[in-house]
């Protein structure tokens, strides 16, 4: 009787999501009438390209959504404007887009001929969003992380400061590609000024220039020309980029605090107090920060909209997973969506999801309110 019921709950919902778009089962994206949305994410395998679709394949029966995964370029822009045509060619009636760049402003003209939206994740669309922000079709951003870096910046410098290190490598990937590392680096170094300022000479902390890194990884003679590190801020992906110079060159005693994740044991087993110790503190987004375009999409798509719509689409920030000793990464392992791609293990449940709907009494500012609610102190609240 509850299997009946449910389905007969499910039907309805389908049915008043279509009967909102004016009764047409075209509208609502095929003759199902399920909401057809292509998803391009900039992976194509690991356990956060597992676990995006796990999360929205979890929800796509309950939204009345099918989904569409392909993969992006990050270096090719006319491929990713060729995959995102193919999309809106097969159906789609909204795209989710990891990637930003010349291509952007060409897709959202093709969304706007076929009446399909766009919508990002993940990314800050720095190349295109002053562009863009106005356009009735382009329904703004979740970011990975902080729009801004400063926080971080200067949440590693005070971990510097306290394990007492004394002479630190500066490490980040460029500019033009990650504009907002720079205010890591600016951070952590006033930061690191300020604690000098007040220090004995002996107990000051020295910086190197900062190294960018052209997604290439560290070369060994950087641990030349700097042998007297105990410690490294490697804003880039560390563990992809750093890590493996420091065990080719058994330098592993040199602390690395960075950005980035990997679900390898070869690289957990060396976390925080465990094996050679080296790595002191990783980083990743969540993925349930998905959230925010899909519900923003569905929105429009069924012609509903939040009492507080704001009147250009917006670049929110999501909240992110620091994982800074052995039992938060325990925790990570066991209990994320991340790490075990089990939907049951999701911040945000089908029903929570639902709630976040217009149509539902949800609002843009409890829209957000979820999205930043997601760090380490949420996880452990939510396994207590």
């Amino acid at each position: 009787m509850k299997k009946l019921l449910k389905k007969m709950v499910l039907f309805v919902l389908a049915f008043a999501m279509c009967m909102g778009m004016g009764a047409s089962l075209t509208a609502c994206g095929g003759d199902s009438g399920e909401i057809k949305i292509g998803v391009g994410l900039y992976q194509d395998s690991g356990p956060a390209v597992t676990a995006t679709k796990n999360y929205l394949n979890g929800l796509a029966d309950a939204l009345n959504c099918k989904f569409e995964f392909v993969t992006l370029s990050q270096t090719n822009d006319e491929q990713n404007k060729t995959t995102a045509q193919s999309l809106i060619s097969g159906g789609c009636k909204g795209l989710i887009l990891t990637m930003d760049g010349g291509f952007t402003a060409s897709v959202l003209e093709e969304c706007r001929k076929a009446g399909v939206y766009l919508a990002g994740y993940l990314s800050d669309y720095e190349t295109s969003y002053n562009n863009i922000k106005n356009n009735e079709y382009f329904l703004g951003t979740v970011v990975d992380g902080s729009y801004t870096g400063y926080a971080w910046g200067t949440h590693v410098a005070e971990r510097i400061i306290a394990e007492g290190h004394k002479n630190i490598g500066m490490i980040k990937f460029p500019s033009y590609a990650f504009p907002h590392q720079s205010e890591m680096d600016q951070a952590f170094r006033e930061k690191i000024a300020e604690y000098n300022a007040t220090a004995a000479d002996g107990d000051k902390i020295t910086m190197t220039a900062t190294t960018e890194l052209q997604f290439q990884p560290l070369a060994e003679s950087y641990l030349e020309e700097n042998p007297n590190l105990d410690a490294i801020f490697a804003m880039c992906a560390g563990v992809d980029f750093v890590y493996p110079t420091l065990v080719k060159k058994n330098k592993t005693n040199i602390k690395l605090y960075t950005a980035g994740f990997s679900t390898d044991n070869d690289v957990l087993n060396n976390f925080g107090t465990s094996g050679n110790g080296c790595i002191q503190e990783l980083v990743f987004s969540n993925v349930e920060a998905i959230t925010y375009p899909l519900v923003m999409m569905i929105n429009k798509i069924t012609g509903h909209e939040f009492s507080d719509n704001p009147s250009e689409a917006q670049r929110v920030d999501s909240s992110q997973i620091i994982i800074t000793n052995n039992e938060q990464l325990n925790l990570v392992k066991t209990k994320s969506l991340y790490c075990t791609g089990n939907v049951n293990d999701a911040f945000l449940s089908v029903d929570d999801v639902k709630a976040l709907l217009a149509e539902n009494g949800g609002t843009h500012a409890k829209l957000v309110e979820a999205v930043q609610s997601m760090d380490i102190d949420d996880l452990a609240a939510l396994n207590n």
